[in-house]
């Protein structure tokens, strides 16, 4: 399999270099603030009689809320956004369910997927589309990938999937042989390559025929290692996966957890720590396994465990008070130095608010120290519904980029949904408004 000749992909973005570094990139390389942040907003539009998401366009804006720019048009049933993760993914309480490494190291070019659809683009029609690069002003490198679709069922050809971007100390391309929705690929594959498409090799295959798709890369921050998620070759609509942590040297790789849920349809999304010996990530509750997650979680269907990856000792990450129910079909993030985990979990608000919330609570690693982060980004009453998603911590710990979505539903008038990109301190909960939308990325130092 070849991505876009050297030659091609070398030209491309050695015109893209001269002209982002001739002026301001999307983050200077000496930056010191603000960061910057990647975010999409979706246009609605009238489908059938119903109102539906039409379009999405990709943007960027700094941290503090200044310098914004559109790097792709709204077109009619062409949605542009970080990665395809799911059908359903930009429909409301959906938003960023699997947020991928996006920017390059330093922050001058970043990945993104162009897909169309028929519409509505969701409810099992699938998409269709390319992958590109681009820079601050909205120049691309031509498609990434040969072919002319690389969201296609596998089985019909080349196919693309969970393609990220590593970090500073790696600046490699990792990517998976099968598009991200409904994979089915023998065997499974990672490839890791260099931006401009060279030294494109397999680094590590899933066995050929009891794994059918990699799903949801994700980088440690020292670029030694990958998370990844194995696929079983299961016919049920909902499969099952394996944890693995994947040497980016080697290729060795170390299984984490067997029966954790499949990303892509729709389930937790599992981080890894900077230095890859710490994981979180959801367990699917499985009564024939005696493992401390499995067997704490025979109330709900998948609980969240952290994992130390030198002492394989295991923790259950709860509320030992029983007062709040960690989500599972979320995203969690862990601390760079792998001491905390963020995750979101359901409370009751005071009144007049009526609707639960989802807020973002941090647990430590050891099981200890539950807190609340956030408070609600709206004025809640009887008929708002509140939830946050977290995005990316910075490099130092201290602070979280964060989605908050509201829903007001009031009576005899139209459901009104806010998206809000927020800065989150995590040592106070306070937060900090920088635009309207859905962000999926963010360069800080």
């Amino acid at each position: 399999m070849q991505v876009i000749s050297c030659h091609r992909a070398l030209l491309a973005l050695v015109c893209l270099s001269t002209a982002a570094f001739a002026a301001q990139p999307l983050a200077a390389a000496a930056q010191t603030s603000p960061g910057t942040v990647l975010f999409s907003r979706t246009l609605d539009g009238t489908v059938d009689g119903f109102t539906t998401p039409v379009s999405s366009a990709i943007f960027s804006i700094g941290d503090d809320g200044l310098h914004e720019r559109q790097f792709t048009p709204y077109v009619n049933g062409e949605f542009n956004m970080s990665s395809v993760a799911g059908y359903d993914d930009l429909a409301p309480g959906n938003e960023g369910m699997w947020l991928t490494n996006a920017f390059n190291p330093q922050g001058t070019y970043s990945v993104y997927v162009e897909a169309h659809s028929t519409l509505p683009h969701y409810n099992d029609t699938p998409y269709h589309g390319k992958y590109y690069i681009v820079n601050a002003y909205g120049v691309r490198t031509p498609p990434m990938f040969f072919g002319t679709d690389d969201l296609q069922d596998p089985r019909d050809g080349p196919s693309y999937g969970s393609v990220s971007w590593g970090p500073a100390a790696n600046d490699q391309i990792a990517y998976a042989n099968a598009a991200d929705v409904l994979p089915h690929k023998h065997p499974p594959c990672i490839h890791l390559m260099q931006s401009n498409g060279s030294n494109n090799h397999v680094l590590w295959c899933a066995a050929k025929w009891y794994y059918r798709g990699i799903e949801a890369i994700r980088w440690s921050g020292d670029g030694r290692s990958l998370l990844v998620y194995a696929v079983r070759t299961d016919p049920t609509l909902n499969p099952e996966a394996d944890l693995y942590v994947i040497n980016t040297t080697t290729g060795a790789a170390t299984l984490v957890e067997v029966n954790t849920s499949a990303p892509y349809i729709g389930w937790g999304f599992g981080d890894i720590s900077y230095d890859g010996h710490e994981v979180v990530y959801g367990v699917t509750y499985d009564s024939h396994d005696t493992g401390a997650c499995h067997v704490a979680s025979n109330a709900t269907y998948i609980v969240w465990c952290a994992k130390n990856m030198l002492t394989g000792q295991t923790v259950l990450l709860s509320d030992p008070s029983n007062v709040v129910t960690f989500e599972f079909q979320k995203q969690i993030l862990i601390s760079p130095d792998g001491s905390q985990a963020f995750l979101t979990a359901n409370v009751s608000p005071p009144p007049p608010a009526a609707q639960p919330e989802e807020e973002i609570f941090a647990v430590k690693t050891d099981g200890s120290g539950l807190r609340k982060i956030t408070s609600p980004c709206v004025t809640m009453d009887a008929s708002t519904t509140l939830w946050w998603r977290p995005v990316r911590l910075s490099p130092d710990g201290t602070r979280m980029l964060a989605n908050c979505h509201a829903e007001s539903n009031p009576p005899n008038a139209p459901i009104v949904y806010t998206n809000k990109v927020m800065v989150v301190t995590l040592t106070d909960g306070s937060a900090r408004f920088v635009t309207n939308g859905t962000a999926y990325d963010w360069h800080t130092q």
